[in-house]
């Protein structure tokens, strides 16, 4: 029946319609919160280079901009691996543009990259249920990954394996810094408001499914 035909075509191109907008409203969001965690990070990032050094031994830091890499990969909803990942690398290159300091951008993009390998390891091998809970440790391990990153990249820059003479003092600030970004993010996930985790998620943008025939 051509009538009927016209009819449930009508009805699936309002369905891809609808699709269209939903999944163009999810990437605008997305776009919006990547450019406002960058920022966060960046600026945290920024103002910790700004403080008074906490020992005369230089690179010692705890590490605030993981704490917003840690809150997006724990939160779940509909950020992927992907997405924390530009974040990481951008937030270093903004970071690098507040402070002047270019050097730091190669410290910042490969610590980064290492911690986000060792979360996505983490999160993979820890149970599934109450997962967040584990974030202490994760943030220790973060952090050591970090500081190994950073340690590799001196060593090249550097060309003289002497730096990581600097191995012992780092790694115990790495594990005190880790705990206590950890432990933030995991105050964060438990305190904020469930709407706007639910909002940072995504949740209510649904995934539309695929029709018969795409």
């Amino acid at each position: 029946d051509p009538e009927m035909s016209r009819g449930l075509g009508d009805v699936y191109k309002r369905q891809i319609r609808r699709r269209c907008i939903r999944v163009k409203a999810l990437r605008v969001r997305k776009v919006a919160l990547c450019a406002l965690f960058i920022c966060i990070a960046a600026v945290l990032s920024a103002v910790e280079s700004f403080l008074p050094p906490i020992c005369a031994i230089p690179g010692v830091r705890v590490g605030l901009g993981n704490i917003v890499t840690m809150f997006m990969l724990y939160i779940g909803g509909k950020w992927r691996s992907i997405d924390v990942m530009l974040v990481v690398i951008l937030r270093c290159f903004v970071a690098a543009f507040i402070t002047g300091q270019v050097m730091n951008l190669f410290y910042g993009v490969m610590g980064g990259i290492c911690a986000l390998g060792v979360m996505l390891l983490m999160r993979k091998l820890l149970p599934g249920e109450n997962r967040e809970n584990w974030l202490p440790l994760v943030g220790i391990m973060v952090a050591l990954a970090h500081i190994a990153g950073q340690m590799l990249t001196a060593v090249i820059i550097y060309g003289n394996i002497l730096v990581l003479a600097y191995t012992p003092i780092l790694t115990a600030s790495a594990v005190i810094g880790g705990a206590f970004t950890g432990t933030c993010t995991l105050f964060m996930l438990k305190k904020l408001d469930h709407r706007v985790l639910d909002d940072i998620r995504m949740t209510d943008i649904p995934t539309m499914p695929k029709f018969k025939g795409e």
